[in-house]
């Protein structure tokens, strides 16, 4: 009987033995795979790749200037992305061209042109030596603005019922403008070779302006007094268109 017992003891004390072994070698397995678990203090953080849609909306958006909420490294949704280079806004003005009677560039009223008439014109009538029987009439310009003196003057003497013909072999290459303080000249015929009329001495013309459309005339008229009487025959009185240049007419 003791014999059992001490069997028994002793199967029970290696039992609690095997146990205890058995629980020791158990244990280091858990804590290491707890330390393989966990990251290394020292190793930093793992770090997202950075989106493209980020950097493209982040880089442009601020091109301009104007900027926007998308951000380099961002996630490609900020309106910053939309964003375009704007080009460089002009503070110059267009100018207009060159004017007769202004400064290139100006593109203001420099351009502006009337009709050369009584308003705005001087007119002066001297009689010339050679051609003998011809009258020198000077339209001056005395307005501010720039005026065209078109086609040729309607000269009427003081006793004529209408104005004298035209010389068509005259006419001008282009309209003759005058800046202010500028002049045109028209050469007058009074009267031809004799032929048995007696001419009539006056010593008063009048100048009617023509514009730019027909023959009639436009605006106020022109009055000038000649030093001394001449004689005209209004049969044989004949005058220039206005030259811009005396010497085209001064033979005429």
């Amino acid at each position: 009987m003791r014999t059992n017992l001490r069997i028994t003891a002793a199967a029970t004390t290696a039992l609690i033995a095997a146990l205890s072994l058995s629980a020791c070698g158990s244990d280091p397995a858990p804590k290491a795979a707890d330390k393989a678990s966990k990251p290394a203090a020292s190793a930093p953080a793992s770090t997202p790749a950075p989106s493209t849609g980020g950097d493209t909306a982040g880089t442009t958006g601020s091109t301009d200037g104007t900027g926007g909420t998308g951000s380099a490294g961002g996630s490609g949704s900020g309106t910053g992305g939309q964003g375009t280079a704007k080009p460089a806004k002009s503070t110059g003005k267009h100018s207009g061209g060159q004017s007769t009677s202004g400064s290139a560039g100006s593109g203001s009223g420099s351009s502006k042109r009337v009709t050369c008439t009584g308003s705005n014109i001087k007119l002066t009538a001297t009689p010339v030596s050679r051609p003998i029987n011809h009258v020198l009439l000077t339209a001056t310009n005395i307005g501010k603005t720039t005026c065209d003196a078109y086609d040729a003057p309607a000269v009427k003497f003081s006793n004529a019922q209408s104005p004298i013909p035209v010389d068509k072999d005259t006419i001008p290459q282009a309209v003759v403008s005058l800046a202010p303080g500028h002049s045109a000249y028209a050469m007058v015929r009074t009267q031809g070779e004799p032929d048995g009329t007696d001419p009539y001495m006056t010593s008063q013309v009048v100048v009617y302006f023509r514009g730019a459309v027909g023959m009639e005339s436009v605006g106020r008229s022109a009055y000038a007094s000649l030093p001394k009487p001449v004689g005209v025959v209004d049969a044989q009185a004949m005058a220039t268109y206005w030259q811009s240049d005396l010497g085209a007419i001064s033979a005429w």
